[in-house]
């Protein structure tokens, strides 16, 4: 049986997989108290399981697993855009760098403050709450196929609603305001990620300029074109 931990206040569920029971049982009674769902698995088949069953909204993911890399199942997961936090002993740089091209959203390494494990799950999930749709005629930018509300924080493309979190928004919106110019990761993180007052690494832009090519059904870079060396340019579509 998976340890569950049901709180009183059913809000968010978290999905803990790591081979550590002692961590495991650590997390889930940390967040049951903050009236999370958990959910545990200790090894990467129960973990695949487990998300079927449990349908998690976040998942703290080691890396080193007894059957299969965490990294393997975070590339899976982010599949279905469940947001992953990568909590692992993994502390070299190629690692981390490795966390984030398979698309996790976080990367905390151990040992770690529960404290601080539970702010980045805060802003993470706050972070992924969905767009509403809305009617009004507010601040509206048509570009091609995509239309941007600013008023909302929402895009959609041919009508259909582009499921972008918060973050990705700013990002697609700052570049669609800035069309034909070439812009570094380093600039994109000054402009975008400055303004959330967080800190990141420049291969976290490619992870996120990916999220949303994806999203918005961009498969030939037609929006969104990289630059060999320089960074991205969003280009204007025809109408």
């Amino acid at each position: 049986m998976p340890y569950i931990m049901t709180p009183s206040v059913t809000t968010h569920k978290i999905l803990v997989v790591d081979d550590d029971a002692a961590i495991r049982q650590l997390i889930a009674r940390f967040l049951g108290y903050g009236n999370y769902q958990v959910a545990t698995a200790e090894t990467a088949a129960i973990a695949r399981q487990r998300f079927t069953e449990f349908a998690p909204d976040l998942v703290i993911l080691d890396v080193n697993l007894p059957d299969d890399s965490g990294f393997n199942l975070c590339k899976e997961m982010r599949a279905h855009q469940t947001l992953v936090l990568m909590l692992t002993c993994l502390t070299d740089r190629d690692d981390i760098l490795a966390g984030f091209e398979q698309g996790a959203d976080e990367y905390l390494t151990k040992p770690f403050d529960l404290d601080v494990l539970k702010a980045k799950i805060g802003a993470l999930l706050k972070r992924q709450q969905p767009i509403e749709t809305t009617r009004d005629n507010g601040n509206l930018l048509k570009i091609g196929r995509l239309l941007i509300n600013n008023d909302r924080c929402e895009v959609t493309c041919n009508g259909e609603l582009v499921p972008l979190t918060f973050l990705e928004y700013e990002l697609f919106y700052f570049l669609a305001t800035h069309p034909e110019k070439v812009w570094g990761r380093k600039e994109l993180i000054t402009e975008v990620w400055a303004k959330q007052k967080e800190e990141t690494v420049e291969r976290k832009v490619d992870v996120h300029i990916g999220q949303i090519r994806r999203k918005i059904g961009d498969p030939d870079n037609d929006c969104i074109r990289t630059i060999r060396g320089k960074g991205y340019v969003f280009e204007k579509l025809p109408s």
